[in-house]
């Protein structure tokens, strides 16, 4: 990944970040105090429950006590005590009451308003022999003709063997009532009571479940209803809610200023440091004389400026390396034009010493050594002509000129040459590339070709050369190989060295040549010695 890419990476990752561990802050600690908040909203409406509840039971006493000591009352016990119990009609609706029975001391009914069913039958919701609850409103399920009510009852000594029990509905009225009171939603369950309330929960209690938190009111399995109160406490967090939207929001607008931020900062400092690679790249190609400039003030300015200088001083030192250099090469040169030449050069003193010995000597045989001294001086004079001839070659040589070149029409040319040695066997020429033009200077691969095949043929009367073109990408590759006896340690080692030859006559500058020609193409060359034996060269060549 691209510095650019990075940069961006990490603006994005630092404005993201801070306000995401916020948000994770804002909402755990805001889910602990939304059930917290919750809870305690629940356990309020609980006691707002508890103390409307004591002050219904406590209103139904009153009324209950009121209705005791009415006229209507003492007039319904009289006819009861008499026998007359059947002209009893006290009402209870005035008092607020939906039901009022008179029971003998084992609770059997012995006078009822609207539960006419109830007479003579016993009343088996009153706790046996238990004075204290008479003094409590019960929580009862009552029957009519209607069916079950669940109510809360009342039940007070009339004298030591009547009883008076009376009591309220609990309705869908007081329903309504509990649910606006205590902001809940109030369920009234009676009859089946299969799934009415969790398994275990006690009235007054307050349990939690999920979101929710529920409480038994009144009722239980045992008195056949349920009295439910359930709280939703999501609704209870606006703020929360708010504040972790607003969060979110802001983390959006970070991010986005972020991104717009690390494409600013970096689009300018991506183009700051693709100019210093385009000009690394002048550089690497040789160019020293173009200058860098940075688009703004500031550190790339000051980087631009030291790599101009750079610029400049390679400039120089390249100048300076380059003369160096050649007056090293020509010193190397001279040295070894001067070896080469002296070479020669001891054969044909000696042998004008010789011939003119023999002829003040008089010698009988002096036109024999007429001929053989003078064919002597002739040979190393030849041989002093060739070398001077290919050192000359070597040191005018003349720039490449590339062109695009027909691949068959170059092999074709090739082969022309040496057509009677293909035919032999002795040489095989092999395109493997699926090019139909090549491009270079076709003349110096052609010499270069020429003087590797006749290196090939040289190194013995029976020996094979053969000759492969092939690509991979944009490189076109040429490898000439024989089965001679390869190249020496030495040879592999100073690959190119001028005058070192391992043949009699020859001067040492034949792959120097070739390796020059190569170089000029903007090539390489490499030699090698084949596993089954043999000497190869290799010339890679940019397409």
């Amino acid at each position: 990944m691209s510095l650019a890419g990075r940069i961006r990476i990490y603006l994005i990752v630092v404005a993201v970040l801070p306000p995401l561990i916020v948000m994770a802050v804002i909402y755990f600690h805001s889910a602990r105090q939304a059930e917290l908040v919750g809870r305690q909203q629940a356990y309020d409406s609980l006691q707002k429950y508890l103390v409307y509840i004591d002050a219904l039971k406590g209103d139904i006493e009153n009324r209950t006590d009121s209705l005791r000591v009415s006229g209507e009352f003492e007039n319904a016990l009289r006819l009861i005590k008499t026998g007359r119990a059947d002209r009893a009609r006290l009402d209870p609706r005035p008092y607020g009451l939906n039901f009022m029975e008179i029971l003998d001391s084992n609770y059997t009914v012995l006078a009822t308003y609207h539960r006419p069913g109830l007479l003579a039958q016993k009343i088996n919701n009153i706790p046996q022999n238990n004075d204290t609850a008479l003094s409590l409103p019960l929580e009862t399920m009552e029957y009519d003709i209607q069916g079950g009510h669940p109510a809360l009852t009342y039940i007070i000594p009339v004298d030591k063997k009547l009883f008076l029990y009376t009591g309220r509905y609990i309705d869908d009225r007081l329903r309504e009532q509990l649910a606006e009171l205590m902001d809940a939603d109030i369920t009234l369950s009676a009859g089946s009571l299969s799934g009415a309330a969790p398994s275990g929960m006690e009235p007054g209690t307050l349990y939690h479940n999920k979101d929710l938190y529920q409480a038994v009111l009144a009722g239980g399995e045992d008195r056949e209803f349920y009295l439910m109160a359930t709280f939703d406490v999501t609704g209870d967090r606006p703020l929360f809610v708010s504040l972790i939207k607003l969060t979110g929001l802001v983390a959006f607008f970070s991010v986005l200023i972020a991104v717009a931020l690390g494409f600013y900062i970096t689009g300018r400092a991506k183009r700051e440091i693709d100019n210093l690679v385009a000009a690394t790249s002048r550089v690497a190609s040789g160019d020293f004389n173009t200058p860098v400039m940075a688009y703004e003030e500031g550190e790339f300015a000051q980087l631009a400026d030291s790599f101009t200088e750079m610029t400049v001083r390679l400039k120089a030192l390249k100048r300076e390396l380059a003369t160096v250099e050649k007056i090293a090469a020509w010193e190397t040169i001279g040295r070894k034009i001067a070896h080469e030449i002296k070479n020669p050069l001891t054969p044909i003193s000696i042998s004008v010493d010789d011939l003119r010995r023999s002829y003040y000597e008089k010698l009988p045989d002096f036109g024999k050594i007429l001929e053989e001294t003078t064919a002597t001086i002739k040979s190393e004079v030849t041989r002093l002509t060739q070398l001077l001839n290919e050192f000359v070659s070597f040191a005018r040589m003349k720039a490449p000129t590339i062109t695009d070149i027909p691949a068959a029409s170059f092999l074709d040319g090739i082969r022309n040459l040496y057509k009677h040695e293909i035919l032999n066997g002795r040489l095989d020429i092999t395109d493997r590339t699926s090019l139909k033009k090549f491009r270079f200077d076709p003349e110096a691969v052609k010499q270069v070709l020429i003087n590797l095949i006749k290196n090939g043929f040289e190194v013995s009367d029976d020996s094979t050369v053969t000759v492969a073109f092939s690509n991979t990408d944009n490189i076109l590759i040429i490898t000439v190989e024989d089965t001679g006896p390869g190249f020496s340690a030495a040879k592999l080692s100073d690959s190119f060295e001028p005058f070192a030859s391992t043949k009699v006559d020859g001067s040492g500058l034949g792959l120097v040549i070739c390796h020059r020609l190569v170089h000029d193409l903007g090539g390489t060359m490499e030699l090698y010695n084949r596993k089954q034996g043999g000497a190869g060269v290799k010339i890679t060549l940019p397409l």
